[in-house]
């Protein structure tokens, strides 16, 4: 079976949507039965250029470009890609990083972990705020709404990252059940049980670790006042390990007790993946989160916030806990409340080799080519 895979690539294709689709396009490969095409829509014409000036908008103290959201942008996505196909005889089936066209002749499926309506039940619920997404205003998403209602019509499934987006789809979108298929997401920074973790520090050290590009975003702040807390109540050899974010950002100076490692390689995460105490993200908006996964399967448990995708994935007394709140003093507790579980943080342990089989990429690999087989199976019936 031939299998295209549609991606708008950057330059540094690894660094493509948060690894995502160099690690699902490296799994595909590895599978016997298919051929994958490499379906690359990127625009780099000079025209590019053009269309994010036309569409620059100040936002947050910077000049930035809502261009990506132009039906200029949009259809460009579209016609690279089916100028790519026609370039390949005898294709079966498209595997689409988001829901960049429709090709009329080829099925095609889409892999996605938002849609524009829970973007705007968000927007609705939140006096027009949506973390990541502040750049546009409720006509913006309204008008690119139209454009993947256009794709979710036409297309012949949807793999979502998590059943949180899987019911909306149903629900609110209106997609038939039977077109939706939950995937979830797996993991980049794998665990190496050859090496035995040494903790950086001393022994007595608990360490809190943080993963996150979009410091903000993902609750970073939060995290570090709740860490000042318990530094100054519960135990001074309490440490925080921040990564994500290239530079520091906040104000203030790096606290005592807090390591931060920047923009940090896989080889780096996973050195405090190994040795962490507990894994803490209670991110604002999230549509699943990858980090909670390799946390789990490196045997930490977790603590995110109680909304969204994040409660599929973390079971609170099990295998960690959700925010409820905005409270410092919540999550405080809750730090100090996964730390000192010592049953949790071994039945974490011993589940880690089921969450590594179940978020893997081979795995969803797998899943994705065994639905299309299926529906290319009822085609031809």
């Amino acid at each position: 079976m031939n299998i295209g895979f549609a991606c708008i690539w950057l330059k540094n294709r690894k660094r493509t949507w948060s690894h995502i689709p160099r690690s699902l396009f490296t799994s595909l490969e590895k599978i016997d039965s298919i051929e994958l095409y490499d379906l690359g829509v990127s625009d780099r014409s000079t025209k590019l250029f053009f269309n994010k000036l036309l569409n620059v908008k100040y936002c947050q103290g910077r000049v930035k470009s809502k261009y990506k959201f132009s039906t200029t942008y949009l259809r460009t996505l579209e016609g690279n890609l089916i100028n790519k196909v026609k370039t390949i005889q005898d294709l079966d089936a498209i595997i689409e990083m988001g829901d960049i066209g429709i090709t009329e002749d080829i099925p095609f499926y889409l892999y996605q972990d938002l849609s524009l309506d829970l973007i705007i039940k968000y927007f609705q619920e939140n006096n027009g705020y949506v973390p990541g997404w502040e750049l546009f205003n409720l006509q913006d998403l309204y008008k690119r709404k139209e454009w993947q209602m256009k794709v979710y019509e036409k297309c012949a499934g949807v793999f979502t990252m998590s059943r949180w987006l899987a019911d909306s789809l149903i629900r609110n979108t209106g997609l038939f059940p039977e077109k939706v298929h939950v995937m979830h997401a797996g993991i980049n920074v794998k665990p190496i049980t050859e090496h035995l973790p040494v903790k950086p520090g001393n022994n007595k050290d608990k360490i809190i670790f943080f993963v996150g590009r979009h410091f903000f975003r993902k609750g970073g702040s939060l995290v570090v006042k709740a860490f000042k807390l318990l530094r100054k109540n519960y135990s001074s050899n309490l440490k925080l390990v921040i990564a994500g974010p290239e530079l520091w950002p906040l104000r203030e100076k790096i606290p005592k007790g807090i390591i931060f490692l920047g923009d940090a390689s896989w080889e780096t995460l996973r050195k405090y993946y190994m040795t962490a105490d507990v894994f803490c993200m209670p991110s604002y908006f999230e549509g699943f989160g990858i980090v909670f996964v390799e946390s789990l399967s490196h045997g930490i448990p977790c603590i995110g916030r109680n909304i969204q995708a994040m409660p599929e994935i973390i079971i609170p007394g099990v295998n960690g806990y959700l925010l409820n709140s905005d409270s410092i003093d919540e999550l405080a507790e809750l730090i100090i409340r996964t730390i000192e579980d010592n049953k949790m943080k071994s039945d974490v342990e011993r589940m880690s080799k089921s969450y590594q089989d179940y978020y893997s990429w081979n795995r969803i690999a797998s899943d994705m080519i065994r639905i299309i087989t299926h529906g290319q199976n009822r085609i031809s019936q």
